[in-house]
């Protein structure tokens, strides 16, 4: 096989993956991209085909194994509530009250939100409640203890 093919096919593959690694937001292909740059350097170098697939192989493999967790812990570390699961875990007042299978009102940071609880429990007007979860367009609420309330 004529080192030509090799090379272009080497060079092709390295294109795609860049591509790749430019469409996405998380690191996916950068490891197969420096593979295939050890693989196109044995490539010029006239190595076997076999050994230039082995070549991309090893690198490639070391490459993820050495970088994967570390990249892992990174975008764990990352993550910022942008919308409206930012209130999840607030505290919020009942301006509406809120009984088993109705829908009442809650505010949190000065934003009504409609409500709902998945407790047999009933909220009162001016009752501090935890906000729990999201579900559509309505707060998942639940009773705190007051002895354990802190203003936000």
């Amino acid at each position: 096989m004529s080192p030509w093919i090799m090379i272009v096919l080497w060079s092709l593959l390295i294109i795609i993956t860049v591509i790749i690694e430019f469409e996405t937001a998380d690191l996916v292909t950068v490891w197969f991209t420096i593979g295939a740059a050890g693989a196109l350097i044995s490539a010029a170098f006239d190595a076997s085909p076999l050994m230039q697939i082995g070549i991309f192989v090893v690198i490639s493999i070391i490459l993820l194994l050495l970088t994967k967790p570390l990249t892992k812990n990174l975008a764990q570390k990352n993550i910022v509530r942008t919308n409206a699961d930012r209130v999840v875990g607030m505290i919020g007042t009942v301006t509406k009250e809120v009984v088993p299978d109705t829908i009442g009102e809650v505010s949190v940071g000065n934003v009504l939100w409609r409500a709902t609880s998945q407790s047999p429990h009933s909220f009162k007007v001016g009752e501090k409640v935890s906000i729990d979860a999201i579900s559509g367009t309505k707060l998942i609420i639940s009773k705190i203890d007051n002895n354990e309330f802190i203003s936000l």
